[in-house]
């Protein structure tokens, strides 16, 4: 048996990891603010701005985390404006995966 703990955090692609962080974090909670309690956001921030988006996938992966960030927002706590933002983000995640099959 191995005493050390599993990192599965490292697998996962970036926005693999922002969707873990999403799921993890308790709702109708203000996020952290400050880039000392959140590097891993940070670190995904520098590199989403790093080059330009290559692909639409990417460019939706680029969306899906600013909309992500806006849905904890105040200004997002409306119930039709959370619902609109997870509609968006359930159409952009069929078509990345319809992007990925061709």
């Amino acid at each position: 048996m191995i005493d050390a703990p599993i990192d599965l955090d490292g697998h996962r692609s970036a926005a693999g990891q922002h969707d873990a962080e999403m799921r993890r974090r308790p709702l109708n909670t203000e996020p952290d603010s400050g880039p000392s309690r959140q590097p891993h956001l940070e670190d995904l921030e520098d590199r989403m701005l790093a080059e330009p988006a290559r692909s639409w996938v990417e460019v939706m992966e680029k969306w899906r985390f600013l909309l992500d960030r806006y849905a904890t927002t105040p200004e997002a706590g409306d119930e039709r404006v959370q619902m609109l933002i997870k509609r968006a983000l359930g159409d952009m995640e069929r078509l990345r995966k319809r992007e990925e099959r061709k």
